[in-house]
């Protein structure tokens, strides 16, 4: 049995990531600076977004850059869209 699977509520196993396939997934306190947008027909749930809708987090510059997945049912995770974000040292 996976870790995880022992955190999740009865009934709700073999669930997966909400972003898009190849994203670096991140807690959202790591990400201070980006802020979550007003983005038409996002899906939310009780308590937060879903993820399920696309980039919903925006940098300084109002560019859309991540998912978060974030409701009340589900894991915490930040997507960075790996089209619009890079690593640099």
């Amino acid at each position: 049995m996976d870790d995880r699977a022992l955190l999740m509520p009865p009934g709700m196993d073999g669930m997966v990531s909400a972003g898009p396939r190849n994203s670096v997934i991140v807690h959202p306190d790591d990400t201070p600076d980006l802020r979550q947008t007003a983005v038409p027909a996002s899906h939310h749930g009780g308590c937060g977004p879903l993820g399920t809708s696309g980039r919903n987090m925006a940098c300084t510059c109002g560019t859309l850059i991540a998912t978060l997945a974030a409701d009340c049912v589900g894991p915490h995770e930040l997507h960075l869209d790996p089209l619009r974000v890079y690593g640099y040292d």
